[in-house]
């Protein structure tokens, strides 16, 4: 449908007065945590099938090459789709200009990455003459296409479709594709035309889903219109690249001083613990960066949100961790089988981190929301210096100290991000800290013992499968007893969870 030109884009439903921010936002996060949770048990699955088709190696070499396509990913929008979820007044040309802008850009580095292929193929330790990273370049047009609809779902708070778009991308797309084709013995490119698959159905189904304005400007139009969004965009991209540098600096020094049937066995490590760290900090992210955009500048609210959903993530992530942590041994044999056993370490390593990985998501969130890309930018680029370091030296160790180095990192940019966060809301980092002592320290305690007690007298029966169904049982249970003890701590929580299932439309001052 075509507006008139200058008209605001993302208008949806009724004014926001006349409904409850954080009644939408809790059940915005239910459907992305939903969605999220069926995307966790598809890739669980498909790690469970994969890990007895594909070799380490192969895994490595599909991760290598999607390293170099990953950075490349970042400059191919610079931001503007982010930019289109900020900007508090929008208009059609400047979502269409959006839209042109990377979709251009994208397929223009696309085209430029073509004959730098045998490049950077030696560069993530691939073979000059390998075909996995050329073919891998398409889903840069794909992400550009995707860019601004996202951006558009995410400002009018439409989860609930980008869920739906998110599990048929990961079902269907990812994890059928790649499963099809391994058992055609494609091998490492099974896993490339996974990513191609889930990439077009994300581009379609957010296209379709977003409805965006159709128009025809001419290129000066273009440009004058993504100007404005190109101030915010250019500065979340450097914060980007960064955080890219930071998430894979241990990926590519893996494959470069280990080779990449280490960058198998690591990324197998990393992928399961980025399941429950995408799952509760990437929901909480992706809900909470359009939220707190829309309440920037009322800070007593903005701190509010910061700490009512640090502490629902620490509630989720703080059991999670210790059960994960104990139970890594049964987690690897039943889901990837006794030959993947270099991955226990490194798993509990990260299973340790849980916490503070999920978190910093939320700091990285109000760093968005309040225009702060430029402060966080140079901090995730100093996570990233800390990851090469910290890397670096666990090399000396294998992968199991590459995976210890990372999580010593995560903890210090968790910190770092913290105290960030304190700048724009003074007293957060304090009040984050106090929190976990108070409330969620003991709830993780009280499952540790729990899950260690439980396995230790379960594993003598040397049952796998039954030592993790017992063992994460009593951890879950534990924790769930202990909540219930500390309830009077839990209130505001438990507010939240009611508000999911609310009907009131009201807003009120304690909303997000």
């Amino acid at each position: 449908m075509r507006r008139r030109p200058g008209a605001t884009a993302g208008a949806a439903g009724p004014p926001a007065a006349a409904r409850s921010l954080t009644g939408t936002t809790a059940r915005g996060f239910v459907w992305s945590f939903g969605g999220g949770v069926g995307q966790a048990l598809m890739s669980i699955a498909s790690i469970v099938l994969l890990s007895r088709l594909l070799t380490p190696a192969q895994f490595g070499a599909a991760a290598a090459a999607g390293l170099v396509v990953g950075l490349a990913a970042l400059f191919s929008q610079l931001g503007v789709g982010p930019a289109v979820v900020q900007r508090k007044d929008l208009t059609d040309e400047q979502v269409v200009a959006a839209s042109v802008f990377s979709v251009v850009l994208s397929l223009a580095l696309a085209l430029l990455l073509l004959p730098l292929t045998p490049l950077f193929n030696s560069l993530v330790g691939l073979p000059r003459d390998s075909g996995l990273l050329r073919l891998l370049s398409v889903s840069l047009p794909l992400s550009g296409l995707a860019a601004v609809p996202m951006g558009l779902l995410q400002r009018r708070l439409r989860f609930r479709a980008m869920t739906v778009v998110d599990l048929l991308a990961a079902g269907p797309g990812a994890i059928g594709v790649t499963l099809v084709l391994a058992v055609l013995d494609f091998g490492a490119y099974s896993l490339v035309w996974g990513v191609l698959a889930s990439a077009a159905i994300t581009a379609v189904g957010y296209g379709i889903a977003a409805r965006q304005p159709v128009m025809v400007l001419s290129p000066v139009a273009v440009w004058r219109n993504v100007r404005p969004l190109l101030r915010f965009g250019t500065a979340y991209s450097l914060s980007q690249v960064g955080n890219w540098l930071a998430l894979n600096a241990d990926n590519l020094v893996t494959t470069n001083l280990l080779g990449p049937g280490a960058l198998g066995v690591y990324n197998r490590a990393y992928r399961l613990l980025s399941q429950p760290a995408n799952l509760i900090g990437g929901a909480a992210d992706k809900v909470l960066f359009p939220a707190m955009a829309k309440v920037r500048t009322d800070d007593q609210r903005l701190r509010n949100a910061y700490l009512r959903a640090t502490s629902l993530v620490a509630l989720a992530a703080a059991p999670l961790s210790v059960v994960l942590f104990v139970l890594a041994p049964e987690l690897v044999r039943v889901l990837m089988g006794p030959t993947w056993s270099g991955v226990v370490v490194p798993l509990q390593a990260f299973a340790l981190v849980l916490l503070p990985r999920a978190s910093y998501k939320i700091s990285g969130s109000l760093t968005r929301a309040t225009g702060a890309v430029a402060g966080g930018a140079w901090r995730q680029w100093l996570y990233a210096a800390e990851v090469v370091v910290a890397c670096s030296l666990g090399t000396h160790w294998g992968v199991s100290g590459v995976a210890v180095g990372a999580s010593l990192a995560i903890v210090l940019h968790f910190l770092v991000m913290l105290r960030f966060s304190s700048r724009i809301a003074p007293g957060l980092m304090r009040a984050v800290l106090s929190m976990y002592l108070r409330k969620h320290l003991p709830v993780a305690l009280v499952a540790l013992v729990a899950t260690s007690a439980a396995t230790a007298l379960v594993r003598r029966a040397d049952a796998p499968v039954l030592t993790l169904l017992v063992g994460s049982a009593a951890g879950v249970a534990a924790a769930a007893v202990a909540v219930v003890v500390l309830r009077r701590s839990f209130t505001g929580e438990l507010e939240v969870v009611r508000s999911i299932f609310s009907r009131t439309r009201t807003d009120s001052g304690t909303a997000v």
